[in-house]
């Protein structure tokens, strides 16, 4: 079941969020809240548009890992000084009124029973659940299936994963979800260069948006300056390695044997020899 909409502060009703893939075969016309990590941490589809930084982490954190007790989630919120009970029970109340009711009248938050810990209703999803699934169903597909899948999923993406914020109980989802979201790009922008038809646009943009995420990855600036060489772009390949090179120097990163060849080569006016795709992926 999904929960009641509600009205925003101005007065007028929430719009119901688009039907994603991770609602497939739930109840029609069912409303569901979502949790947003995939860019700054964020709720939609509640009965409340506005909420606090802190509840917004703990709804992530109670999303992500389902079941935690009153004191996990006190330690996880702030290790070095670790919410009060009292302070966890006023966020928690807060968050309750954000998301709502379920059409029934349950909360989509609802209180532990007989110590199980916290967890949301099934209708609370999230962005990051339904990247998965794209991801996951568009790479198995393939490319003349799957493209679609991909670009959904890729655009899902608003920016970093909660916003570049430390919160270091999150760091390791977090950098699943980067290593997730460059290798959907990668394999975007590898399908969109292949073939009888290559979409060299699509598949810029889609390198652009993930290095956005993951300003560190090799494989993503091979990509582009494949991209870019591929079309042309001598000047574009030039500015390229230039912030590559740079990327290096600040992250101090030895790059790899692979990116020093596609530097070699993209400069060079001789084309790539057929081998190559192979050697860049």
């Amino acid at each position: 079941m999904g929960p009641r909409t509600g009205s925003t502060p101005g007065g007028g009703a929430q719009p119901k969020p688009q039907p994603s893939a991770v609602s497939e075969g739930k109840d029609a016309g069912a409303v569901e809240v979502r949790i947003e990590m995939l860019g700054p941490l964020g709720i939609s589809g509640g009965v409340r548009s506005a909420h606090a930084p802190r509840t917004t982490a703990i709804a992530a954190f109670i999303h992500l890992r389902p079941g935690r007790s009153a004191e996990a989630l006190c330690q996880a919120m702030d290790p070095i000084n670790p919410w009060s009970t009292r302070t966890l029970h006023s966020r928690l109340s807060e968050l309750r009124n954000v998301v709502g009711l379920t059409e029934d009248g349950h909360p989509l938050l609802p209180r532990p029973k007989n110590g199980d810990g916290y967890a949301f209703h099934p209708a609370v999803t999230s962005d990051w659940e339904e990247f998965k699934v794209l991801a996951a169903r568009g790479l198995a597909a393939g490319p003349k299936a799957g493209t679609e899948d991909l670009e959904t999923a890729m655009a899902l993406v608003r920016g970093k994963p909660f916003d570049g914020r430390t919160l270091p109980w999150a760091d390791p989802v977090i950098q699943e979800m980067m290593s997730r979201i460059t290798d959907t790009a990668h394999t975007l922008a590898r399908w969109h260069t292949d073939g009888d038809t290559p979409d060299l646009d699509a598949a810029r943009h889609a390198v652009l948006q993930a290095l956005d995420v993951e300003e560190t990855s090799e494989v993503l600036y091979r990509d582009l300056l494949h991209i870019d060489w591929t079309a042309g772009n001598t000047t574009v390949v030039r500015k390229t390695v230039a912030r590559l090179q740079q990327m290096a120097r600040t992250y101090d990163i030895t790059l790899a044997d692979a990116t020093e060849d596609t530097i070699t080569r993209t400069l060079s006016e001789h084309p790539y020899p057929a081998p190559h795709r192979a050697a860049t992926s």
